[in-house]
């Protein structure tokens, strides 16, 4: 499951639109310009071509589910965080799976409305750590000068603002080295390759499963921070499209199909959005400007 996140938030938001999940509305007339479904899946390892093939399929089940005629929609997919910032900028998008940190590095500009959240493991925060091997580093400020790894350090202004609270600097403090697989990262720590590597709650679960476990510790644990879902902006959207997208998304992991694919990926159920959460860290993420 490391390193599948982003994944199967992709695979659910998109899945609520099989048939017998949505309510009927009036059929809408297809917009001159289709309404774009971005998807940023960073450190995801499927190829863009078959997942924007894949992807599309899925959009077109969303529009009749949605009482959308055909080629209201379309769809955006990348895996590289600059490539999302810059679909945010020229295609605008209405509706967008993105990271926090692209949330809110992109939140005001584009107009960024947060919908839904996915409750996993009884919860629908996360929490980032920092493991290292055992008997090596004991904290954060033990890792300085040191090489920190993963699939989640390429945002450092979101590692800086919200995970570290200002406390330092990550791209002066550490040597960043990025990997598209949070796994791949892992075991060149085990290796002595890496000094340290920073996995969310689902990885941080997944590394029991792993045969070098026992040999890992946490030297850092950030506060609980809300998962993202699914995004809209909120200047391109009507309230009714927003809130279609949002009833069906709750009624998801209820019906009939929508529970078997919430149980496969260990998805309890998506709520709406967490008013007060996302006002605490958009509060966090401007005070360290």
């Amino acid at each position: 499951m490391l390193g599948k996140h982003f994944h199967l938030l992709t695979v659910m938001l998109l899945a609520w639109s099989i048939p017998g999940i949505g309510l009927a509305r009036e059929v809408q007339t297809a917009p001159s310009s289709p309404m774009t479904v971005l998807i940023c899946y960073p450190g995801g390892s499927a190829r863009s071509q078959d997942a924007q093939s894949a992807t599309d399929t899925m959009l077109r089940v969303v529009e009749e589910a949605g009482d959308w005629t055909a080629g209201s929609m379309t769809s955006l997919f990348t895996t590289h965080i600059n490539e999302c910032a810059t679909h945010l900028d020229e295609e605008k998008p209405q509706f967008a799976i993105t990271t926090l940190g692209t949330f809110l590095a992109y939140r005001e500009k584009r107009n960024l409305i947060p919908l839904v959240q996915p409750v996993i493991n009884g919860s629908s925060s996360d929490k980032y750590r920092i493991v290292v091997r055992k008997g090596t580093f004991t904290s954060i400020e033990k890792l300085k000068g040191k090489t920190l790894g993963g699939s989640l350090v390429e945002e450092t202004v979101f590692f800086k603002r919200v995970i570290l609270q200002g406390k330092v600097d990550p791209a002066s403090f550490f040597i960043l080295k990025g990997s598209r697989r949070a796994l791949r990262s892992l075991r060149a720590l085990v290796k002595g390759d890496l000094d340290a590597v920073m996995v969310n709650s689902q990885q941080y679960r997944a590394l029991g499963s792993l045969p070098f476990a026992s040999e890992l510790e946490v030297a850092f644990t950030s506060e609980e921070i809300p998962l993202v879902g699914l995004v809209a902006n909120g200047k391109r959207t009507t309230p009714e499209q927003r809130n279609r997208f949002l009833k069906a998304l709750e009624k998801m992991c209820e019906h009939r199909d929508g529970k078997q694919l919430c149980e496969l990926f260990g998805i309890e159920r998506f709520v709406t959005a967490d008013e007060q959460a996302f006002k605490t860290i958009i509060t966090l993420w401007n005070a360290q400007r």
